[in-house]
């Protein structure tokens, strides 16, 4: 005999397909309500850098990025190389 909970003291579950990156699909129950009922995965263990090896690139935070960023507008009108 399966044991239910007692009504009043837990949240609705409702069905979620979960889409990952590559399109497979997982049914999961969940407490959220989402609209349309799907969530679809930015991350996943197809392409996460934790499970492929590969490094993914963020923007430059740095100093000298910091500065390209205030300063770069000085380069707009500059040709570096090129000869006349």
């Amino acid at each position: 005999a399966r044991l239910m909970p007692r009504k009043g003291i837990h949240p609705l579950l409702h069905k979620l397909t979960v889409v990952a990156t590559n399109g497979a699909t997982h049914r999961v129950r969940t407490s959220v309500k989402q609209l349309g009922d799907y969530l679809f995965l930015a991350l996943d263990a197809n392409n996460h850098p934790a499970y492929t090896g590969r490094v993914i690139k963020g923007p430059a935070t740095g100093q000298a990025a910091k500065f390209k960023r205030k300063f770069d507008f000085l380069n707009q009108g500059v040709t570096a190389g090129k000869k006349r």
